[in-house]
């Protein structure tokens, strides 16, 4: 049967005004991704703006020094993370912090918290002033165990200048008084390293918006 000229006509019609409908409504999704995106970047790093340091002489005094895990190797730190203790153990040494919290995974295949314990006492830190936590398997979760379950009320955080901003936002917000030792990096240079960085800003918002933070007061429970 052949239809009417004027019905197809008018099907096409129709479904090319579907057509740009959904590609009108795909575009307005991207723009408030986008928007997302770059406004909780911009938030984070307003919050955290005058609150990290480049110099360990320049940082204002704190209890403690917090030093986010990354990978390790053969019972060595690797780069990143032998940075950010190098970086704990000059403040500890000056008297600017009296003890170090050391956080991240510790399993058989990824041991960052034994690994950076043992590189701190192999360096003269008391094995009484380097707490250890085998739970902060992601930056959220360092700071909020640091404050609700290690008491901890202030703190210098010790990580990279890319990953500072996040990690002084997701800090504060778990009520610690902290201040940040920014650590040169190259990781600036790769675009892969900062969008996967900003999607983790976002998300770090996202979830200090949403949920709730540690609970207080809290008792100290430091591994040491």
């Amino acid at each position: 049967m052949v239809r009417p000229v004027g019905l197809n006509v008018c099907a096409s019609q129709i479904a090319a005004g579907a057509r740009m409908h959904g590609w009108r409504i795909l575009g307005a999704g991207v723009l408030l991704a986008l928007a997302g995106l770059v406004g909780s970047n911009a938030w984070v790093a307003w919050r955290s703006r005058g609150h990290a340091y480049d110099n360990a002489a320049t940082v204002p005094s704190r209890s403690i020094a917090i030093v986010p895990g990354s990978r390790v190797f053969e019972g060595q730190p690797l780069h990143i993370v032998r940075s950010r203790l190098q970086a704990a153990l000059d403040l500890y040494r000056a008297g600017r912090v009296k003890a170090i919290l050391v956080s991240g995974n510790d399993s058989a295949a990824s041991p960052e918290v034994t690994v950076m314990g043992a590189w701190l006492r192999a360096h003269g830190v008391p094995a009484g002033d380097v707490w250890s936590d085998g739970g902060g398997s992601r930056t959220r979760e360092t700071m909020n165990r640091a404050a609700a379950l290690f008491g901890v009320t202030d703190a210098v955080v010790c990580t990279q200048t890319v990953n500072m901003d996040r990690s002084l936002y997701l800090a504060r917000a778990a009520g610690i008084d902290a201040v940040g030792l920014a650590l040169p990096t190259n990781l600036g240079h790769s675009k892969r390293y900062l969008a996967t960085e900003s999607l983790k800003t976002t998300l770090a918002f996202a979830e200090s918006t949403l949920r709730e933070g540690p609970a207080r007061p809290a008792p100290l429970l430091a591994s040491r």
